[in-house]
């Protein structure tokens, strides 16, 4: 019994069983995708092609918005073209234009990936993949042409971020130079020869690889005579600086005449010149030191040099040159270099030099001194007897041989090779049956996959080798210039076509149609653009539109 009384107050109702009301109508709840989280949005359209995500902006503010997702453009990007960054470009040079899109791998120079604007990268790439760009035409000459003089002469042209650096290869006493920068602004200084009874011309140039130090590029002109100069120009204002480092030959010599290619990461330089004469020169302590130069009589040009650096101190150069092959045909062939030197502790300058935008890094007493050199070429015969396999492999290698060769480029993992005619078909075609006058037979280029192991001290190591991959055909006409870096290639024909090489995706397109005939042309690019020089008139196509 319990201890107090139940309370006479009544019991609640019991709950009675929730339903629908028959005699009301209801309707149930419209469902909206608008209504619906923006994570969930977003992680719908994470399913959505480029296409069909462009579509989508045009519903509504909300929806375009949420299109601009950068995390969705990213993962389009990498799934489309497989990496981070934009292709082609070259050395370490700030953009001006506020799209930083390369930043430098180191965490103090880190920049987080959330500054980089994914559809403009995205949409970039597609329009190199596409061909699609904006043509700049009726830009002036960058030097005069001469009058009555039936000569070639080209122009030598150099992108660094939205700097160009134009010089003709001309002969003059005076050799002129001429920076154009995003203004169209263009600012000309003279590098004055020491030999101009020579009528000295302009051979090769190219920029310092290194990081750039307080926002100055350097520069290095070749001369005919063998002399070259290294320029420090102001990347923001394009203007030259007053320092600059100048190599004069006591004489001529097969290493100092004609440099046709130069490769330079401060402080190590390197010279090729006709006579395929390797020249590498130590540029401590703001001076010019010739370290120690090699020769080969089996290599010829057109060539191309890549240098790189694997480690602070080791230096790795890659060249490709051609190579004649019995009895009067040509193939390619790569060598790779190792450059290093051990360093002994830092030497301070000498007080009486005045600081310069040149100055050197910390510089080391031991010279340069060359490690290792290895040597492949395209077409190798083995030694000793051949069972069928290698003999189907020498037949395979032995059609792929030309009859001439208008240009090689490699940027140390790819090399292409351009005929400069008629390719041979077979062991009995006659070199007098080719017709090097218009019209002009597609003579297709031809691809190789560089490779290089580490080279070890154990007696089986691998050796490099070059293998042919495919054939890039399209292009009209024979090839008058190539242009090759970071897995894309750009070739200009003689016919004034010019053709995008994707060399990893294995496509190409067609960027310009040919209808002019221009033998002698030159061609660079960078990520955004390119630049050609034909019939002494400037073109440029912008890909960033």
């Amino acid at each position: 019994m319990p201890k107090r009384s139940i309370s006479p107050a009544f019991l609640p109702p019991a709950k009675r069983i929730h339903g629908l009301d028959k005699s009301k109508s209801y309707s149930a709840p419209s469902l909206n995708i608008s209504s619906l989280y923006d994570e969930l949005i977003l992680c719908i359209f994470s399913y959505l092609s480029s296409a069909e995500l462009c579509a989508t902006m045009a519903v509504n503010k909300n929806w375009s918005r949420l299109a601009m997702d950068s995390e969705l453009w990213r993962l389009l990007y990498i799934k489309a073209f497989g990496r981070t960054r934009l292709r082609g470009a070259r050395g370490f040079v700030g953009r001006s234009d506020g799209r930083e899109i390369r930043p430098l791998p180191s965490k103090m120079n880190h920049q987080p990936l959330t500054t980089k604007d994914w559809k403009w990268m995205f949409r970039i790439s597609s329009n190199w993949k596409r061909g699609r760009c904006t043509v700049e035409r009726g830009v002036p000459p960058p030097i005069d042409p001469s009058s009555g003089n039936d000569e070639v002469h080209k122009t030598n042209v150099l992108l660094a971020g939205s700097l160009a650096i134009i010089a003709s290869s001309k002969p003059s006493s005076s050799i002129e130079i001429r920076l154009r920068g995003k203004s169209d602004i263009d600012c000309t200084f003279h590098f004055d020869s020491a030999f101009p009874e020579q009528s000295p011309r302009i051979t090769s140039m190219t920029l310092d690889q290194s990081p750039p130090r307080s926002g100055h590029l350097r520069v290095v002109l070749c001369l005919s005579t063998g002399e070259f100069s290294i320029f420090s120009i102001n990347y923001s204002d394009p203007s030259p600086s007053p320092g600059r480092l100048t190599y004069v030959p006591n004489r001529r010599s097969a290493r100092t005449s004609s440099i046709i290619q130069v490769a330079y990461h401060h402080p190590l330089l390197i010279t090729l010149s006709a006579s395929f004469t390797l020249s590498i020169y130590d540029l401590s302590l703001d001076r010019i030191n010739l370290s120690q130069t090699l020769t080969s009589f089996t290599s010829f040009p057109p060539a191309s040099l890549v240098l790189s650096t694997p480690a602070n101190t080791t230096y790795k150069l890659v060249l490709a040159y051609a190579v004649p092959v019995y009895p009067s045909h040509w193939s390619v062939g790569a060598t790779e270099v190792i450059i290093s030197r051990s360093p002994s502790g830092p030497v301070s300058l000498r007080s009486s030099d005045p600081p310069t935008p040149l100055a050197p890094l910390p510089p080391f007493t031991s010279p340069m001194t060359i490690l290792t050199t290895r040597t492949t070429r395209a077409i190798d015969i083995p030694q000793g007897w051949v069972d069928e396999q290698k003999l189907r492999s020498i037949r395979n290698q032995w059609h792929r041989k030309v009859i001439g060769v208008a240009d090689t480029q490699t940027d140390g993992k790819w090399v292409v090779i351009a005929p400069r005619n008629e390719m041979l078909s077979g062991h009995n075609a006659d070199p007098s049956s080719v017709s090097l006058t218009p019209p002009f037979f597609t003579p297709g280029m031809q691809l190789y996959r560089l490779s290089l192991p580490p080279p070890t001290n154990s007696v089986a190591s691998l050796a490099p080798k070059l293998t042919f991959v495919r054939m890039l055909e399209g292009q009209p006409g024979p090839i008058s210039a190539l242009a090759l870096a970071d897995g894309r290639c750009v070739s200009l024909g003689c016919n004034g076509s010019i053709w995008v090489w994707d060399l990893e995706g294995g496509t190409g397109a067609q960027v310009a149609d040919g209808n002019r005939y221009a033998p002698h042309g030159t061609v660079t690019f960078d990520d955004r653009r390119i630049v050609t020089v034909e019939n002494d008139e400037m073109v440029i196509r912008r890909f960033d539109i």
